[in-house]
């Protein structure tokens, strides 16, 4: 299986798995603020479609520091994806009662995506190398 074909089966898979996540956490309906959570969501999955390529091509080579190439990967898409979301927060107000996190939130918010893009992107790879393996 191509490089680019494994990509796309693991973007489509972690664009809808994550889909589910943030519905299932979502108000019932969603508000029209959703909707910017799907883009963000689709923004991941595009830059999940990129990085699978790279990540298969590094196992392949054999190339050193690797796995730490991949944590790194995940700290900054959870840190982008964390600031992304704090600087739609003003545009996302729709007459709520403005509410301003402190300090110890925001580092908290950050750490926490920060921690899961880590662990995302260490999924990703893992679930890459097992494509490839089993449909060498």
């Amino acid at each position: 299986m191509t490089h680019q074909r494994i990509s796309a089966i693991i973007t489509i898979l972690f664009f809808f798995v994550w889909l589910a996540i943030l519905y299932a956490g979502a108000d019932h309906p969603p508000p029209k603020g959703f909707a910017l959570v799907v883009l963000l969501d689709l923004v991941a999955a595009l830059v999940v479609f990129w990085r699978v390529p790279h990540y298969l091509d590094w196992m392949q080579t054999g190339t050193s520091y690797r796995l730490l190439s991949v944590v790194r990967d995940g700290l900054v898409a959870g840190v982008a994806l964390a600031l992304l979301a704090v600087l739609a927060k003003p545009v996302l107000r729709s007459g709520e009662p403005a509410v301003t996190p402190t300090i110890g939130a925001m580092v908290i918010w950050f750490v926490v995506l920060a921690g899961v893009g880590v662990a995302n992107a260490l999924m990703i790879y893992y679930a890459s190398a097992l494509m490839a393996k089993v449909t060498e």
